[in-house]
């Protein structure tokens, strides 16, 4: 207390700004450590409601260590799709929420908005191609690497693989009187996570000759997938690999047959040499699709590129689809990078 008397005023707010802000830092870490995640029990399971549907994309990309002591990283991009539909509407002040539950526990929130959606126009601040869908992107998501430690010359783990995915969506239409209301609906989905899925239990698949699309064994029309690769023969070059997914969850009849569906597609390789302990999966996450896809629409997977000291041998196409009596039909199918058909 002594010690305060004798400081100026100057010295004393100085004192207490010091103290403001280690307070609230405090308080900061404090409630991320204990951040309360039932918030999002509620989210719905249906992917939009009776004016969006919605997906949501998935995709890695991996590093290869860069040095001695530099390891491989892998990050995961998302992408939210929405799908209008009704074209004739205008939608207004649309705003996207997401909250990633990443594998250690830990939470990573976007928001985008964007002012007007149309089925014949985008917004300029919303990425993707003129149709009846807009993108809202976000990059360089989350990531899982090892941080190195020069004084210890030890290795922290972080392990922010995504697990789980929460969206909501406000937004508003415009309706036969000229006044918008406004609405909102929320999704979550699960992701699928390598260490989920036995690869052994994969089926041998073909392309199919007069679409170049890969037999995915589905009894139904209800999804197309097609890689192209152009692979590289010097190791140090990158081969990248061109994906395309689409997704009509209409019947004969034009009523939706599907509720939603989960298309997941993996690249096996070698593990690397660089990682001694086998920290980092053996499969890439090319892209996984969740919810209700872009109807009749293929979407767009600008090609990826790897490095070719990953050595990948294989692909894999995991399909399940949400039928709206309550059924399920899934698809497990592999085949060798080689035979994919080229770009």
């Amino acid at each position: 207390m002594k010690f305060i008397e004798k400081l100026n005023n100057t010295g004393k707010i100085l004192l207490l700004v010091l103290y403001v802000i280690i307070l609230a830092s405090i308080l900061l870490l404090a409630g991320s450590l204990k951040k309360d995640i039932s918030v999002y029990d509620n989210y719905g399971t249906t992917p939009g409601d009776e004016n969006i549907d919605i997906s949501v994309r998935i995709k890695e990309r991996r590093n290869p260590s860069t040095s001695d002591t530099e390891k491989e990283t892998q990050y995961w991009d998302m992408q939210v799709y929405l799908h209008m539909k009704d074209q004739e509407a205008i939608y207004r002040n649309v705003t996207v929420y997401t909250a990633i539950l990443k594998k250690d526990g830990s939470m990573k929130y976007e928001e985008k908005t964007a002012s007007i959606l149309t089925g014949i126009e985008n917004p300029s601040n919303v990425t993707g191609s003129v149709s009846d869908r807009s993108i809202f992107s976000s990059y360089s998501t989350t990531s899982k690497t090892m941080v190195y430690n020069s004084s210890t010359e030890e290795y922290t783990k972080k392990d922010g693989e995504p697990d789980k995915v929460y969206v909501k969506v406000v937004y508003e239409i415009r309706n036969e009187s000229g006044e918008n209301n406004k609405k909102e609906f929320t999704y979550q989905c699960d992701i699928i996570n390598e260490d989920e899925i036995d690869f052994n239990s994969f089926e041998k698949t073909t392309i199919e000759e007069t679409t170049s699309n890969i037999d995915t064994k589905l009894e139904s029309n209800v999804v197309d997938v097609k890689v192209r690769t152009e692979l590289n023969e010097e190791i140090s070059k990158n081969d990248t690999y061109r994906l395309n997914v689409k997704y009509n969850p209409l019947g004969e009849d034009d009523e939706k047959v599907v509720e939603s569906a989960s298309v997941v597609v993996y690249l096996g390789m070698n593990n690397t040499a660089s990682d001694e302990e086998e920290y980092f999966s053996n499969y890439i996450d090319l892209a996984q699709y969740h919810g209700s896809l872009p109807y009749l629409y293929t979407i767009p997977q600008v090609a990826t590129a790897y490095s070719g000291e990953f050595e990948i041998n294989d692909l894999y196409v995991y399909t399940v689809l949400t039928n709206i009596d309550g059924t399920n039909e899934t698809s497990k199918v592999t085949i060798s990078v080689p035979e994919l058909p080229k770009y």
